[in-house]
């Protein structure tokens, strides 16, 4: 993680400290703006992953980033250059994809 160019850290202020699951009841507002920063870091030629295991320890996070108490990190973005093949994005056909009221071949 120390060589990324850039990592987002997305957080919610609560009315009060949250802990444990807690974190994560509350903030559903937070998961859009996460899709749209990585589409739009895609569309900008840029890879994108959200991960929420760094972010396990919210105290120890807080005291890295200096937040107040009431924030919380819902989710780490690390952005940057991507390596290796990094083209358009194909799609499956959405017929080998998608089932109707049941699973079938």
């Amino acid at each position: 993680m120390h060589e990324i160019p850039a990592l987002v850290v997305a957080c919610f202020d609560y009315p009060e400290k949250v802990e444990g699951l807690g974190v994560y009841r509350s903030a559903g507002s937070v998961w859009p703006g996460v899709q749209n920063l990585l589409l739009a870091a895609r569309a900008l030629g840029l890879g994108a992953a959200p991960t929420t295991l760094a972010l396990r320890d919210q105290d120890a996070v807080r005291q890295a980033l200096d937040l107040p108490e009431t924030f919380a990190a819902l989710c780490l973005i690390p952005v940057g250059y991507p390596l290796g093949r990094f083209g358009p994005v194909r799609r499956r056909p959405l017929a080998e994809v998608m089932r109707f009221d049941r699973w079938s071949d």
